[in-house]
């Protein structure tokens, strides 16, 4: 098996934290994280997977994506992936956007930041 990669990023004005994953194992996210979506298979089944959870180790709230590789990091998954993560951070945090009048721009700010944060971790090069 491949080694795990994690790295926790923090989008400083929104009171979630976003961990990117880069692993096979569901015995490794479950060591670490309280989640209550079902991961059984999901290396077997999709490029990468998004969810909330809860570390388990300081208690903070937020949004995992897990890719089973780094060669999953497409610039198609990852953005795909991102807009997952912003909208699982907009429904925790009981946010709405919109398309008018610069009303999905918290939206598109943050989907950036995800993928910027995702692009980090297949280039190498953390913040």
């Amino acid at each position: 098996m491949k080694k795990t990669i994690m790295h926790e990023f923090d989008p400083i004005i929104y009171p979630r934290k976003l961990w990117v994953v880069v692993t096979e194992s569901e015995e490794f996210i479950h060591d670490n994280f309280d989640i209550e979506y079902d991961i059984e298979g999901f290396s077997n089944k999709f490029d990468a997977i998004v969810f909330p959870a809860q570390i388990k180790e300081g208690n903070y709230l937020g949004v995992i994506v897990a890719f089973r590789s780094k060669s999953e990091m497409s610039v198609k998954n990852i953005a795909h992936e991102s807009v997952h993560i912003s909208s699982v951070i907009f429904n925790d945090c009981n946010m709405t956007m919109g398309f008018d009048g610069g009303k999905d721009e918290h939206f598109a700010y943050l989907t950036g930041w995800a993928a910027d944060c995702i692009n980090s971790i297949k280039n190498g090069r953390l913040k």
